[in-house]
Order: C-alpha cells, then sequence, then structure tokens
C-alpha cells in the first residue's frame, strides 16, 4: 500500500511514501531541485528539508507559522503585525521584525521570486507542490544572498490533465474556510492553466475586558492564477498572477508586569490585570485595531533546453505589497496613547537569469540577479484624550497638561507626538556560480562563488522638518521624551559590495550512506533603520547624533553531516554537527516607543540536529526529531552591548523537538481508508526581548496537533476532523516594554484550542 502523505525532515530525511516498485514498508525516494536540478535530497550534501503540500495539509498546517511544528530548527512568530512584526529563524538566528529597514536573515522565496521581509512570505499556504527549507548562509542557489538560511515555496504548475477539487471547512471560533482548485488543458501538450482560491476566517480569540469583543480574527482571501505554454518540447513558460487580501484586527497585547505607572493607569480607568500563563486572554482596549493587506504579483518563468544539452532560465517579477493599519499602542483601556495611524508600500522588480548543465562529471550553474525596492512609511503617534492627565501625574508637572491639548504645533496632531515618513529605495545586482564535480564514484567536491552590489537611499521626514533639522512639539521644552522628541529627518546613501561563497565535499561509502563537510560565507546588506529613533539626542557638544546607518551582516559556517538509510530503507537518520559565526550582527530593540539598530560584534550558533523517519509497516509511518542549538552573543562585545556579551539570543531555544504518527489503512468490505495523524513539538525556554531583560523569559512548552478522518480509497472524497494545541496551552510568546509606561510590560499571546471539521471532493 502506497502512503498519501509526503514527510521530509531535517535535511531532507525522505517521506512516508511508500514505493510501489519496492517492497511495501521501504521509503520512497524524495528528489528536490534546492540545488536547480533534481537530485535525491539524501544525496544533497547541504542541510535541507522537503515537506509536501499533501503533508502540510494533513498536518492541518496551513501557514508559515505551522513549519516550526514540523522542522525543529525553525522557529516562527509575529508581534505587533503580521506583516511588519513577522520573524522567520532557523537555528535560533533571524531577523527582528517591526522595522521594515531591516531584510531577513532567513530568506523567503516563492516560485523563485525573493521575499524581502519575513512578514511579506505570511499568507496562506495553498496549493503547494513541496516546502524546501535550506540551513546555514546561502548565495550560490538563489538570486538573494541570506545569511542563516532560506525557505523555499514552490506551489503547484498547470498540468495537462482536466482536474478539479474544492473543501470547505467549520470549526471552533466561527471558523469557516472554502477552498477550490481546478486545472485545465487548454490545449493539447501546448497550453495548460490552473486556478486556485483560498478563503478563510476565524473570529479573535484576545477578548476585551470591556466589551467582550474578539480581537485578532482571520479574514483572508487569495487567488492564483496559472498558465503553463509549452510551444516545443524544449521550452517552458510559466505565467502567474496572484492577489492576496486581508482584513484583520491584529494584534494587541496583554498585561504581564504592571509597573511604578500602572495605579496611574487604573486611575485613569484602564483595566492592569496581568496575563497569567494558561490563562484568560484578556486585553485592555480603547479603540479596535485593524490591518488591512493588498498583496499581488506577476511572473513570468521561462525555462529552455538548448541543443547543447545545457538549460537557460529566467525568472522576472513584480511585487506590490501594501498594508494599512492601527493600534491603541498602550495596549491599555485607558485613554493614553491615541491609535497610530500607518500605512506601509513596498514596490519590487526582480529578474534573474540561470544557465545550468551536467555532464558525467560536473553539474555546474552560472547566473545573475538585478533587484529594487521602492518602501514607504507613514506613522503618525500622538497622546489621546487622557495623555495630558497620565503625563502631568507621572512626572509631577500639572503645568505640562494644558501643552497636550489641541494642536498648538499646526501640524494637524491634537494631543501633540510626532507624524513621519521613511523611505528606502534599494538597487543591487549579483552574479554567482555552483558547481559540483565528481570526483570519483563515491567523492563530490561543491564550489559556489557569488560577487553581490547593493546601494540603499534611505531616510525619513520627522513633523515635517527639513533634512538635518529638527521640528518639536512645546511640551518637549519641558518633558523631553524620548522618541517624541529630539528626532531630526535625515536622507543618508550606502553602497556596498561582498564575495562570498562555499566549499563543500561529500562522500558516500555505500549507497545508503553520505557523509559531508561543508563551509559556507553569507552576507545581508546593511541599512538604514527608518524609526523616529534613527537621528536624535545630542552629544556633549549639542550636536544631534545620527545613528541611523547600520553595516553588513555576514557569517561564517562548518557543518559536518550525514544522511543515512537502514532496514532495507524502511529507517532514515540524517543529523549534523554546524557552528556558524555572525559578524556584525543585526540588532534591532524595541525601546517602548521606538527602534534603535546596531552592529553586534559577533554572535556564534553551534549545536547539532538529528532526525530520523521509520516506516516498520506498509500502514504507520512514524518522526522524529531534536535540534539543539546554543545560539549566543560573543563575550567580547561594545560597551554598548556589554549587558548581552555571552547571553543567547532573543527567541534563541536551547531545544526543539517534535514525533509525529501518520496511519492509514483500508478499511475491509468498504471502500473507504482510514486516515490519522498526530504530533507533538517542543519548543525549549527563551528571553523574548533584543535587550534580554529578566522579566521577558518564557518558559519551554509543548503543543500537540491531530486529525482523523476516512477517504475513499480512490481518494476521491474525505471528511478530516482536526484539532490544534489540543491541550489548550497559552503562553506569553513575546515580552515587550509597555508602551508610554516605564517599568511595566505587555505580551502577546499564541492561539488557544482550536478544532474543526473539514470536507473536500476531486475529481
Amino acid at each position: 500500500m502506497k502512503h498519501r502523505i509526503i514527510f521530509c525532515v531535517v535535511f531532507g530525511l525522505g517521506t512516508p511514501s511508500l514505493s510501489a516498485a519496492e517492497s511495501d514498508d521501504t521509503i520512497e525516494t524524495v528528489i528536490v531541485t534546492a540545488t536547480k536540478r533534481e537530485e535525491s535530497i539524501q544525496d544533497v550534501p547541504i542541510a535541507v528539508s522537503a515537506i509536501s503540500g499533501e503533508d502540510l495539509a494533513a498536518r492541518g498546517v496551513q501557514d508559515i507559522y505551522g513549519l516550526m511544528e514540523v522542522v525543529p530548527s525553525v522557529v516562527v512568530y509575529n508581534s505587533n503585525s503580521t506583516s511588519n512584526g513577522g520573524t522567520l529563524r532557523i537555528r535560533g538566528v533571524g531577523t527582528t521584525g517591526n522595522n521594515p529597514g531591516l531584510e531577513a536573515a532567513v530568506g523567503t522565496f516563492i516560485d523563485g521570486i525573493y521575499r524581502s521581509r519575513a512578514g511579506l512570505a505570511f499568507n496562506d499556504l495553498t496549493d503547494l507542490d513541496r516546502v524546501e527549507i535550506l540551513r546555514g548562509p546561502q548565495g550560490t542557489l538563489f538570486g538573494k544572498n541570506t545569511v542563516a538560511g532560506a525557505v523555499n515555496i514552490i506551489t503547484r504548475k498547470p498540468e495537462f490533465e482536466n482536474t478539479f477539487s474544492v473543501s470547505a471547512g467549520l470549526g471552533n471560533l466561527e471558523s469557516r474556510e472554502l477552498g477550490l482548485i481546478a486545472n485545465a488543458v487548454l490545449s493539447d501538450n501546448v497550453l495548460a492553466g490552473r486556478v486556485s482560491i483560498a478563503h478563510r476566517q476565524r473570529d479573535g480569540y484576545y477578548e476585551d475586558v470591556d466589551t467582550d469583543a474578539a480581537y485578532d480574527n482571520r479574514d483572508r482571501r487569495s487567488i492564483r492564477a496559472q498558465l503553463l505554454w509549452t510551444p516545443t518540447a524544449d521550452v517552458d513558460v510559466r505565467v502567474i498572477v496572484d492577489d492576496t487580501d486581508k482584513e484583520e484586527t491584529c494584534c494587541p497585547a496583554a498585561f504581564w508586569i504592571n509597573g511604578p505607572t500602572s495605579p496611574v493607569v487604573a486611575l485613569l480607568g484602564g483595566d492592569i490585570a496581568p496575563f497569567e500563563v494558561d490563562g484568560p486572554q484578556n486585553v485592555g482596549l480603547n479603540s479596535e485595531p485593524y490591518e488591512r493587506v493588498g498583496d499581488s504579483g506577476q511572473s513570468v518563468d521561462v525555462t529552455w533546453r538548448t541543443t547543447g544539452g545545457s538549460t537557460f532560465r529566467s525568472i522576472t517579477a513584480w511585487r506590490d505589497f501594501d498594508v494599512a493599519r492601527d493600534q491603541d499602542v498602550d495596549f491599555t483601556s485607558a485613554e493614553i496613547a491615541a491609535p497610530t495611524d500607518t500605512d506601509e508600500s513596498f514596490r519590487n522588480f526582480s529578474q534573474e537569469f540561470q544557465l545550468y548543465g551536467e555532464n558525467d562529471s560536473l553539474a555546474w550553474l552560472v547566473g545573475a540577479y538585478f533587484y529594487t525596492e521602492e518602501l514607504e512609511s507613514d506613522e503618525i503617534i500622538g497622546f489621546a484624550e487622557d495623555g495630558a492627565t497620565y503625563l502631568a501625574t507621572i512626572i509631577g508637572a500639572p503645568q505640562v497638561a494644558p501643552l497636550l491639548d489641541g494642536d498648538p504645533a499646526g501640524r494637524g496632531i491634537p494631543g501633540q507626538g510626532y507624524d513621519a515618513v521613511f523611505f528606502s529605495d534599494t538597487e543591487g545586482w549579483s552574479m554567482f556560480s555552483h558547481n559540483a564535480w565528481k570526483a570519483s564514484n563515491d567523492m563530490e567536491v561543491v564550489l559556489g562563488l557569488r560577487y553581490s552590489t547593493e546601494e540603499k537611499d534611505a531616510g525619513a521626514i520627522i513633523n515635517g522638518a527639513p533634512f538635518g533639522e529638527v521640528v518639536s512639539d512645546p511640551f518637549c521644552a519641558f518633558v523631553p521624551v524620548d522618541s517624541l522628541c529630539d528626532n531630526a529627518s535625515y536622507n543618508n546613501v550606502a553602497d556596498e559590495s561582498k564575495v562570498t561563497g562555499t566549499v563543500k565535499a561529500a562522500w558516500s561509502p555505500d549507497e545508503d550512506l553520505r557523509l559531508y563537510a561543508s563551509y559556507s560565507r553569507g552576507y545581508k546588506a546593511g541599512g538604514f533603520n527608518l524609526d523616529q529613533e534613527a537621528v536624535g539626542n545630542r552629544d556633549a557638544n549639542g550636536n544631534l547624533v545620527d545613528q541611523s546607518h547600520f553595516g553588513p551582516e555576514t557569517s561564517e559556517s562548518l557543518e559536518l553531516g550525514f544522511k543515512g538509510q537502514f532496514l532495507d530503507r524502511q529507517l532514515t537518520v540524517n543529523g549534523a554537527l554546524f557552528h556558524t559565526t555572525f559578524n556584525d550582527f543585526q540588532l534591532n530593540t524595541f525601546t517602548g516607543l521606538g527602534f534603535t539598530v546596531g552592529n553586534v560584534k559577533e554572535a556564534v550558533a553551534r549545536g547539532v540536529e538529528i532526525e530520523s523517519s521509520f516506516a516498520p509497516t506498509g500502514d504507520l509511518y512514524l518522526t522524529a526529531g531534536v535540534t539543539y542549538a546554543d545560539t549566543r552573543y560573543g563575550d567580547d562585545l561594545a560597551a554598548a552591548n556589554e549587558h548581552l556579551a555571552g547571553k543567547r539570543l532573543t527567541q534563541s531555544p536551547l531545544w526543539q523537538s517534535s514525533v509525529s504518527g501518520f496511519y492509514q489503512r483500508d478499511l475491509p468490505g468498504t471502500n473507504l481508508r482510514l486516515l490519522a495523524n498526530a504530533n507533538w513539538f517542543f519548543v525549549g525556554e527563551v528571553n523574548t526581548g533584543s535587550d534580554l531583560h529578566p522579566v521577558k523569559f518564557r518558559e519551554g512548552f509543548g503543543l500537540f496537533n491531530a486529525q482523523f478522518g476516512v477517504q475513499t480509497q480512490d481518494g476521491r472524497y474525505e471528511a478530516i476532523v482536526w484539532g490544534r494545541n489540543l491541550t489548550d496551552r497559552r503562553m506569553n510568546i513575546l515580552v515587550f516594554d509597555s508602551v508610554f509606561q516605564s517599568g511595566s510590560y505587555h505580551t502577546f499571546l499564541n492561539p488557544p484550542r482550536t478544532f474543526g471539521l473539514k470536507v473536500g471532493a476531486n475529481w
């Protein structure tokens, strides 16, 4: 019996798919294209996972957040925004979100197209072929260079077969979902089309203590339309047009620790009851948050297999991403801070060329990449109705209160504060090569090289001030509130270039065992802090301090790994030892209202990953994996970062693990097949703050998910009952400094238990 579910774990372990050509309990070989050629995942001398779209659906994974349930080396979370606050980490390393000026340490690619920020890819995973996760620096296989890894998402392309599928589901929190996939042959062996449509809704789980309203809902609609044109046997042209819309109420937060200002908040009518682990997920708000996202793109992917045996590929893409969001940024039911009014837009163009081929001894690739981005972000923050009383009370200066009434500065911001326009224009290009030489029947050597250059023109206009000047509100003369006062407009340019690359050696003592060693160097460009904190404060001479620019980040990684199959390929065990040094690590830190960005001299990730998959019978498939990643700042840091020396990075667990079981069996005397799977994953304790303040600690926790259902043996119809976080674990996922409330802390929370029923039909 052949398994329908496919699962490939860390380093590409294989899959529960059982080969019909072999015994009923032999794990089928998985083919990946991470190296731009089709190879068995067991032969690729890099740490790579491949998870099929079928496997993700079987586990109930619907978006990128679910990847951490499948691959123990991955951590995914968001904070104040699903678009701007999203962060992907591999082996404990990633770039903290919340600041559009920072690109991600872990790059995300969808159908070969780079998404410049992790949150820009945090859409639902719909109609996928597979997801490949590569660990360590990447730069000789993808258009964009990365320092910590890459998530490569491949959607299903049109096929020359008429098919149609529909699915629908209901669940708690009033969840509803509908999916439709249609594939049509428009001209035999020449033209095919495919359309994928998905709609998901769910009520929120944060409950307003005053109104019982629920926040952090889901309301997402997406469509992807494709054409595949094959005018000859040697030419494929794939055109993709996609569009996603979201209208959601992200992201309120609960009190975690009450500080000295909390009694004043309570006097103004604010609820200050702190969240307790596994307790009610209550929040206080005085305005409804919202986040409206529009994400669309067009791409043309051309592949030409030349008569000389090589292949030429061109990927051209345009992407537009717009988000408008509003939050009650004091995160209390007191009227202290006015809701933010933020708009962001990203306009991206990319062009990638690849030329590759192989013979008996050499597989080679050369490529070129050109990329542009236009980014703009608008923001307004001011004091609300009770802001004047609150500020005057906590500083003991009632004469300040009148300065926060009305709009004495004449800038259209009642309550005073600041308004800002941030912008960044990026243009970069690179050339890269990746070559695998088969030195003998059992030895392979890989050499890769890349040259990258990038220029950024970025800045900010704060309170309408000319570049290099400051316009502050009247209250700043008496109370120079950090982030709201003494911030200058700026416009700066940076230009940089780097050479990176990799060398690997792989040895196969027999056909079921692969050993490899690798060295890789990665690079992430520097940039500018797109925040009001970029230029502000004054030195001893009274001059404004410009801290807008942060330098590039590089990584150097050493890795020893093995990939083995045993017991007649019923058992797969893969593992790796890794040691990666990050130089000039880019750190984004929240100060209570704004963000500072700087380079930390050194961070080091070292550890081991071990994963296994086992198919003891044709009906049962088991996986287990564990990652130990000790990721810490160096001991020799500059004075500004001495408090970080020797400590583990934020959101960097020492241990992660997962255990899964898949079972399916034809029911005798019926046309039905029983389907069942269960998954438990554990994420160790972490400090959730970039400044590593002790109060931002989060204990380790595990979550349990399961699905159970029936399917007709021909796969045409199915009904699945699913449950996620079945033990209803509720945690303080990310603790941060409360806005305008020195000494207090708020926290974002994880979703509670969810469950539901999903039915589907395929023709």
